[in-house]
């Protein structure tokens, strides 16, 4: 189970992974070997998948944030294959930040940061030609007000977490 001190150290280090043991201890009332020890568990469990260096993407000469909804060709007969295709696509490209399947109208979501509009271009065409693109629509952020990767813990109407991890 995630008590109220993982949920909070979880928190804490969602903003900053960089903190001391002593400094989440300080701000959740633990020892710093306490924290130690309950952010190791988080991490058997797979709750923390991870620590990551949030950057600039316009300092990295990636300026142009874009989302495609896409609709590929599926065969009926093997529909693992145009799924598979998609994927190998996305983890294999950089420029591809994020690819989610989907319900409704479109098969996939992808999210983009290029350099501007001609490597958009290319990466929209590599895309189409890779995975048998039946349409794409792409939309170019103009501007974001909230970009985040933060998750908070799921609770219920009574206040108690129900993950069950």
């Amino acid at each position: 189970m995630i008590d109220l001190i993982d949920q909070k150290i979880i928190g804490l280090l969602q903003k900053n992974a960089r903190l001391s043991n002593a400094e989440i201890g300080d701000s959740v009332g633990i020892n710093p070997s306490s924290v130690f020890e309950r952010v190791k568990k988080l991490e058997r469990k797979g709750v923390i998948t991870g620590y990551v260096a949030t950057v600039d993407p316009d300092k990295l000469g990636k300026s142009v944030l874009a989302f495609i909804r896409l609709t590929v060709a599926y065969d009926y007969q093997s529909d693992d294959e145009s799924y598979d295709r998609m994927m190998h696509v996305c983890l294999n490209d950089p420029d591809i930040l994020e690819c989610h399947h989907v319900a409704g109208e479109d098969c996939f979501i992808v999210k983009v940061r290029a350099g501007g509009s001609k490597q958009l271009e290319k990466l929209l065409d590599k895309i189409r030609r890779q995975t048998r693109s039946l349409r794409s629509v792409t939309s170019i952020v103009l501007s974001s007000f909230k970009e985040t990767t933060l998750v908070e813990p799921y609770h219920s109407d009574g206040g108690e977490n129900e993950t069950g991890v």
